[in-house]
């Protein structure tokens, strides 16, 4: 498993999420516990980087950029967006 941590500035954007993409947020934040390996790259011609991406919410309204620090089984959420 995978610690989880974050920033005053992405606790600020998951405080900004609308009501109905909480529950969604929560889910992917499990999943970055679990498999943070799984997610998109950041940039499509480096596969194997650490800077990752993972959507969220209905049709992906929701995207949340994050480094995978693997010698220290921890991924850090950077930024996250709302589109929808």
């Amino acid at each position: 498993m995978y610690t989880v941590g974050n920033s005053k500035q992405v606790d600020e954007q998951v405080a900004a999420l609308p009501a109905e993409a909480l529950a969604a947020f929560h889910e992917v934040t499990v999943f970055l516990q679990v498999a943070p390996w799984n997610g998109n790259p950041f940039i499509r011609e480096r596969p194997d980087a650490p800077m990752r991406t993972q959507t969220f919410g209905d049709g992906g309204s929701g995207m949340v950029t994050y480094l995978i620090v693997e010698y220290r089984r921890l991924v850090e959420i950077i930024q996250v967006a709302w589109y929808g």
